[in-house]
C-alpha cells in the first residue's frame, strides 16, 4: 500500500529511477496511478492504477493485507468525464461496482453499488489526493474506439466473401476487358450501401437494380390477365434491390480495364453494408 513519506524520503526516492524492491502485487506502489486518496475517517487508503493491461483497485490500511484487491481488464472499466468537470472511474466486481472520483460540488469519494442501488459512500480527503482519471479516460476511450472499429470491421468481413478475376467480352466494336467481382453474402438481411474500388479511383459499371414490390407485380399481372379489375392501391412495401442479399446471395459487378489488365488492377475494395465496412486488399 502507499506509504506516507516525509519530504527527505520523497526527495531521495525521486533521485533514483530503479527501486530496490519489485512492485508488490497487492498495491499500486510503483504503478501508473489513476486515482489515489485516503478516507477522511478511519485512515484507509484507496489506490486505482494501471498494471499491464488491467486496472487494479486496492482498498484498506497501509500496512498488512488490503481489505479489497481487484485486477480488472481495462476494457471492462468505465471512465466518466462529465460536462461540469466531475470525474470518476468505475471498477466492476460481480454484482457490485466501486466508483471512485471527484465531484466539483461533493468532493471526492468512493461509492459502492449493487446493481443500480447505492450501498455506501466513503468520503475521501483532498489533501493527499492524486487524480489522473482524465488522462486515462482519453487513452481508454481511444483504445475502446479502435477495438470497436476493428471488431466491427472483422465482423463485417465475415459477412461477405469477395472474389475477383480478369474477364473479357467480344462486341462489334471490339474486345472489352474488365475485372469481374463476385460478392457473396454469408448472412441473411445484408444490404450493400456503397462499393469503393481502389480508393475511389475506379468506378463500378453496374447500377443497383430495383425489383417490383408484391403489389406492383400483382397489379401488372392483373392488368395483363384481367384488364385491371382487381388493382391494389396501397403499397407500403419497400422495394428490394439486387443489393439486398440473404445467405448465399450473389451480386456481380465489373470494373473496366485494358488489354493487359493493368488499369484498375484490384488493390482495395471497401464494401459498406448495414453490418459495417468490409475491407479487402490484394497484393500485386
Amino acid at each position: 500500500m502507499k506509504k506516507l513519506l516525509g519530504g527527505a524520503m520523497l526527495l531521495s526516492a525521486g533521485m533514483f529511477s530503479v527501486s530496490a524492491y519489485a512492485n508488490p502485487a497487492d498495491s499500486c506502489d510503483g504503478e501508473q496511478t489513476i486515482f489515489d486518496a485516503y478516507a477522511v475517517k478511519g485512515g484507509k487508503h484507496v489506490g486505482v492504477c494501471y498494471v499491464a493491461g488491467n486496472v487494479r483497485y486496492v482498498y484498506g490500511k497501509d500496512s498488512g493485507k488490503p481489505d479489497l484487491l481487484l485486477n480488472v481488464p481495462a476494457d471492462k472499466v468505465n471512465f466518466t468525464i462529465s460536462g461540469n468537470g466531475d470525474q470518476s472511474v468505475t471498477i466492476p466486481n460481480g454484482d457490485y461496482s466501486y466508483t471512485v472520483g471527484e465531484s466539483l460540488r461533493g468532493g471526492s469519494s468512493i461509492q459502492v453499488w449493487k446493481g443500480q442501488k447505492l450501498i455506501t459512500e466513503i468520503e475521501l480527503s483532498g489533501e493527499t489526493l492524486e487524480n489522473n482519471i482524465e488522462k486515462f479516460s482519453n487513452t481508454a476511450n481511444a483504445n475502446a474506439n479502435a477495438n470497436a472499429n476493428a471488431n466491427a470491421n472483422a465482423n463485417a468481413n465475415d459477412a461477405i466473401t469477395l472474389n475477383v478475376s480478369p474477364k473479357h467480352s467480344d462486341a462489334p466494336a471490339g474486345r472489352y476487358y474488365f475485372w469481374k467481382y463476385q460478392l457473396i453474402s454469408n448472412i441473411d438481411n445484408l444490404t450493400i450501401n456503397k462499393i469503393t474500388i481502389n480508393n475511389g479511383h475506379c468506378q463500378i459499371n453496374e447500377k443497383s437494380r430495383v425489383f417490383m414490390t408484391n403489389v406492383r407485380e400483382h397489379n401488372m399481372l392483373d392488368r395483363l390477365n384481367n384488364g385491371g379489375r382487381n388493382q391494389i392501391s396501397e403499397d407500403h412495401e419497400t422495394p428490394r434491390t439486387d443489393w439486398d442479399l440473404n445467405t448465399g446471395g450473389v451480386y456481380y459487378f465489373t470494373v473496366s480495364s485494358d488489354s493487359d489488365y493493368g488499369k484498375c488492377r484490384p488493390r482495395e475494395a471497401l464494401i459498406e453494408t448495414n453490418k459495417g465496412i468490409s475491407t479487402f486488399r490484394w497484393k500485386n
